[in-house]
């Protein structure tokens, strides 16, 4: 059987809920996920995660039409009250249709220790996600939509090796730390600079913060939006000289819409966010803002504007079901006892573009114009989410791409794409 393939039926073999419920005694618990229990204070459980997905386009961009997005084991646990820690990795994805008979382990992704002893500072060191972006640290099989916005997946940092203290105070939490490089989605391996396979030296060590709360508690009438949370965001880094800048990538990831400039300087980032869930329905709103210095980068060695990428996205989402939306959510009636599931409608629309703060003279593509000729990819994303279990959901997206620059597109010339998935998540 295909490799791929293969891992996804294992993983939704462990996701049956089929052994008995031994919540509060120790040895083998199977309440979310299989876990051993050695006391009251000490654990370790099993997780797992695969997303198996078909997938159309028109025009045609030479995709493949049945993947599996992602493949995931791990493991997480309790060392004492005052200690908990997690481990996962990718075990494969790619295209199923290929014939592949050995799993073969893909990159970490989250590796830590944390101490948690006391509410307003709790210290995390390892790999992780850095705290920039509401939606990029929201875990994949949590998502309102298969994909994330464009804006969280290239202008948001995503996950390094760090220390990071966090903690609650009053009503705001807070999160910063300090970090060996500036998260793997900046991640740039420009061959006149670094060898092949090999990290570029003199990245970071960046800072990053993210503060967020109920503020709109201590407004007197604010009624439900009590409950709405809002957040701002930072990061700060230096970036060596070389083609290392930020780049847009088409929703699918196959083709750059924006190419990496010359950089040499400062990198920051600034972003801000608003969640707010009443009931059933959700409103998702993030903003975010890249500014890279560009000294020295010109022909005769001058210092060029600021290289700058934004990114916003508004998403809404409703439980047509009842269910109401939290971290959570498991069907009022499971489709296994004989009820729907959970059904949820979510539409999004998202914006990510590029330019140089410059905009004297006439425009050029080369990676070392003062005034880059600008472009952006807008998007709107239809989904509906149902949610059959606890451990398993079935998204369906409807994606619709309109770039501005019609000679930087995955097909030179055509400027507006449609594409589509239905996608099975096994989450356990």
């Amino acid at each position: 059987m295909k490799r791929p393939l293969m891992i996804a039926i294992v993983i939704a073999f462990f996701a049956i809920p089929a052994a008995a419920q031994n919540k509060g005694k120790r040895g083998f618990v199977w309440d979310d996920r299989p876990t051993i229990v050695f006391g009251e204070d000490v654990n370790i459980a099993v997780t797992g995660r695969a997303l198996v997905e078909w997938r159309w386009f028109d025009p045609d961009i030479g995709e493949d039409l049945f993947a599996l997005r992602a493949a995931r084991i791990g493991l997480k646990g309790d060392l004492t009250k005052h200690i908990d820690w997690e481990i996962e990795r990718e075990i494969g994805a790619g295209n199923l249709e290929e014939d592949q008979s050995r799993i073969e382990f893909g990159d970490w992704k989250d590796v830590f220790v944390r101490w948690r002893t006391f509410d307003a500072a709790r210290v995390k060191a390892g790999r992780f996600k850095m705290p920039f972006g509401l939606e990029q640290n929201t875990g994949v099989s949590e998502l309102d939509f298969a994909y994330r916005a464009l804006g969280s997946r290239t202008t948001a940092p995503g996950r390094d090796t760090g220390v990071m203290v966090s903690g609650e105070l009053g009503r705001l939490v807070y999160e910063a730390g300090v970090f060996d490089d500036d998260g793997d989605n900046a991640e740039s391996s420009e061959i006149q600079f670094v060898q092949e396979g090999q990290d570029l030296e003199n990245v970071g060590p960046s800072f990053a913060v993210r503060i967020a709360g109920d503020l709109f508690r201590a407004i007197p009438g604010s009624g439900r939006l009590r409950s709405a949370n809002v957040g701002i965001a930072y990061t700060n880094s230096d970036v060596p000289e070389g083609l290392n800048s930020l780049r847009g990538e088409s929703f699918w990831g196959t083709e750059n819409f924006f190419e990496r400039v010359y950089v040499k300087g400062r990198r920051q980032r600034l972003g801000a966010q608003f969640d707010w869930s009443p009931g059933p329905t959700s409103i998702k709103a993030e903003w975010m803002q890249s500014r890279e210095q560009r000294n020295e980068q010109s022909n005769r060695n001058e210092d060029l504007s600021d290289f700058i990428a934004d990114a916003w996205y508004v998403a809404g989402t409703w439980f047509v079901t009842g269910e109401d939306k939290d971290d959570n959510v498991n069907p009022k009636r499971p489709l296994l006892k004989g009820g729907p599931g959970a059904i949820e409608l979510a539409v999004r629309y998202e914006r990510l573009g590029f330019e140089s703060a410059s905009k004297q003279g006439t425009s050029f593509t080369n990676p070392r114009a003062e005034f880059q000729t600008p472009n952006s990819d807008s998007v709107f994303t239809f989904g509906v989410n149902w949610i059959t279990t606890r451990w398993t959901r079935v998204i369906v997206n409807a994606i619709h791409e309109d770039f501005e620059d019609a000679n930087r597109t995955p097909i030179p010339g055509t400027t507006s794409f449609w594409s589509g998935l239905v996608r099975l998540n096994i989450v356990f």
